[in-house]
């Protein structure tokens, strides 16, 4: 159960945002946990020695005190010893860098070699700069001998006892063996040896102290120390000892979880990044339109910066350890989410295979390569021709001595000139025939350069011609059409009006015939009227001088009410109108008036030439700018004719030309569809007849 329900919500946006942000929170309890080891921890050794009395830490300490006090006897004495200044009275030029320096610089001012002689002149004629020297080496001398004894005595609880025979170094002015040797923590260094207890881990004297003890074996030296921790200083010692185990314990753990826990989180999202559910497609976002060379460039550099500011960012502590927290928690909050997101946009890279594709380098250098290419096949004809003359010029000049190369080069120009001016010729033939005529002729050369560019364009050329020939001819057929529509459809009730005119003139009005003669009269020249005002408004429409007024209109309203007075009309056709809308009320900016002149006519249209008792189809949509009204009904005659010449005036569907209608329905509805910055569109598939009308949609301001 727990398997399939993770395998629904594994891939949701949901999970990966929410494992997103526990890797964050893992990670920054993980920082929290370090610091506290960082700031409150002294004795890493804690962790893995529970007794601090069997730590090579107390055993240490020991040595490094007995070490100290052999460093102080040998080399400071006491601080009346260096006040005094006997640590630099007999100092030598070696035992000091500023000496040496000053040295070096006097023997290449004087120009004096190095010797005793010279030696001498340089302590009599740099007395006062020497005195500077010493005066800074004896500061610096007592501050380290001060350094020394402040380490010695913090923290509390160490006590010694250290002399040479004559200087003394003590904190407790007992030197007493035994004073010492009770206690539970000590080191003794004397004429009877070296002793430590507790004497853990490896020995780290000093070799110097090594030297001292040998020194006092053998009789040459009287040096006595002696140190150790008192039972309140031990008991100090064994509390922080217990305190930084505790800390280092539980810490420790709770890094460890975060590390498994953002671990698997990690191989989670980098799993299943760019992944939907239900989809194994990967799917890139916005940010991956970033190079993914970038996005890994950018991730090095937030890890370089991360340690190149972490110490700064750490000694903020100095001055506010809360702020220096906050700071570190901060930083890593930012660093590792903006590290997670450029890693996963590569990571999506990766899985879709696009990651080099895709990188700024491949771009760079495949325009690089594309450019040298282009340059390369087809530069300018000039600088190549120059180019390849100076090269030949400096092969032959190069093979002069010898024929063998010479034949090759002699060989290979001629071979590329006879390419050269084959190709010059392919292009000739073909614009002779172009010229004679015949367009549909194309010139085909291999490869690429000036003379594949050339008869690319004289193909495009030709082209161009043969299409502007077909649409001359096409329409001077469209005007000769028009001609004969137009002659024919005025000519027609013209003619019948003459001709009842004519058998009025002779029958005379009281003739029984006449009411039948003025009828057909009265309806040929309705028929003229009509067929004159929609000439008419058809040019109208054309010349676009009909003024619009753009409103928001209700197209679902426009259709029911144009249906609606058209009722009479539908049940008399027989015709079975289907309306259907995607929404109850779809607007459209238009003008009321000129749209529903365009409704009607294509209902005209559809009454004119629709099979009778069929159905006609009306759908009403939308999208986010416009709205669509489709028209679809089928043809009482077969559609022979292309859809758009049926938007040209004078054109029906039934060649014959037997219908009522006038063949300007269509072109004038057209005319007004454009006005309104909208389209009319017809197509035609077998006697389906389609009109759709699309609009800009009203956008509510």
């Amino acid at each position: 159960m727990l398997v399939i329900k993770w395998k629904t919500y594994k891939r949701k946006r949901v999970t990966k945002i929410a494992a997103f942000v526990l890797l964050i929170v893992c990670l920054l309890i993980g920082v929290s946990s370090s610091l506290n080891i960082y700031l409150n921890v002294q004795n890493y050794e804690s962790i893995a020695v529970k007794s601090y009395m069997k730590s090579n830490t107390l055993s240490n300490e020991l040595r490094n005190a007995a070490n100290k006090l052999d460093h102080v006897l040998r080399v400071y004495k006491s601080e009346k010893y260096i006040r005094d200044g006997k640590t630099v009275k007999y100092i030598d030029i070696e035992d000091s860098w500023q000496l040496t320096n000053l040295y070096n610089n006097y023997l290449a001012e004087k120009g004096y070699e190095d010797n005793s002689e010279s030696e001498e002149r340089f302590w009599y004629e740099k007395a006062k700069e020497i005195e500077d020297i010493k005066e800074s080496i004896q500061k610096t001398d007592l501050s380290n001998y001060q350094n020394i004894i402040g380490e010695l005595n913090n923290p509390d609880g160490l006590i010694y006892y250290a002399t040479d025979g004559y200087y003394e170094c003590t904190n407790t002015g007992n030197e007493d063996r035994n004073y010492y040797f009770i206690r539970n923590a000590y080191v003794l260094v004397d004429g009877k040896g070296v002793k430590l207890e507790p004497d853990n881990g490896y020995s780290n004297y000093f070799a110097s102290l090594i030297e001292t003890y040998e020194s006092i074996e053998g009789g040459r030296d009287n040096i006595v120390i002696y140190a150790a921790l008192t039972d309140e200083g031990l008991a100090l010692r064994v509390d922080k000892w217990l305190s930084d185990r505790n800390i280092l314990i539980k810490n420790t753990w709770i890094i460890l979880l975060c590390l498994l826990t953002a671990a698997a989180c990690l191989i989670y999202l980098l799993a299943e990044t760019g992944k939907f559910a239900g989809d194994e497609e990967v799917h890139m976002c916005g940010f991956d339109r970033i190079s993914p060379d970038i996005s890994l460039a950018a991730a090095a550099g937030v890890a370089s910066a991360v340690y190149s500011q972490f110490y700064s960012i750490l000694n903020i502590r100095y001055t506010n350890e809360s702020l220096m927290r906050l700071a570190i928690l901060a930083s890593t909050v930012a660093a590792a989410s903006v590290f997670m997101v450029l890693i996963l946009s590569v990571t999506r890279h990766i899985k879709n295979g696009t990651v080099i594709k895709k990188s700024l380098l491949y771009m760079l250098l495949t325009r690089a390569a594309k450019i040298a290419r282009k340059i390369a096949a087809s530069g300018p004809l000039m600088f190549r021709s120059l180019a390849a003359t100076t090269f030949l010029i400096a092969a032959s000049v190069y093979s002069a001595g010898n024929p063998v190369l010479i034949t090759v080069l002699l060989l290979a120009a001629g071979i590329v000139v006879y390419k050269k001016v084959r190709t010059f010729q392919i292009i000739q033939e073909g614009l002779q025939t172009a010229k004679q005529g015949n367009y549909d002729f194309k010139i085909n050369i291999e490869g690429s350069g000036e003379f594949k560019h050339l008869s690319d364009d004289i193909n495009t050329i030709t082209s161009g011609l043969n299409i502007a020939v077909q649409n001359e001819v096409k329409s001077e057929r469209l005007k000769t059409e028009l001609i004969t529509n137009v002659s024919h459809d005025i000519k027609t009730p013209l003619t019948s009006i003459i001709s009842y005119v004519d058998l009025l003139k002779r029958e005379g009005l009281l003739s029984p015939n006449a009411p039948k003669y003025l009828d057909v009269l009265d309806r040929k020249s309705s028929r003229l009227k009509t067929l004159t005002e929609d000439l008419f408004e058809a040019a109208k429409a054309t010349s676009g001088s009909i003024e619009v007024h753009f409103a928001k209109v209700n197209v679902n309203a426009l259709i029911s009410q144009i249906l609606g007075e058209l009722d009479e009309k539908i049940n008399e056709s027989g015709l079975i109108f289907k309306v259907t809308s995607s929404r109850d009320r779809i607007y459209a900016k238009a003008d009321g008036r000129l749209l529903s002149r365009v409704m009607e006519n294509l209902l005209s249209n559809i009454f004119k030439y629709a099979l009778k008792d069929s159905r006609v189809y009306i759908d009403i949509s939308e999208t986010e700018k416009k709205v669509f009204v489709c028209f679809k009904n089928v043809s009482a005659f077969e559609l022979n004719i292309p859809a758009d010449e049926l938007l040209l005036r004078f054109k029906r569907g039934d060649e014959s030309r037997s219908s009522e209608g006038s063949g300007l329905g269509l072109a004038i509805a057209k005319s007004l569809m454009e006005i309104q910055n909208g389209i009319l569109d017809i197509s035609v598939d077998g006697d389906l007849f389609k009109a759709e009308v699309r609009l800009e949609k009203y956008q509510h301001e």
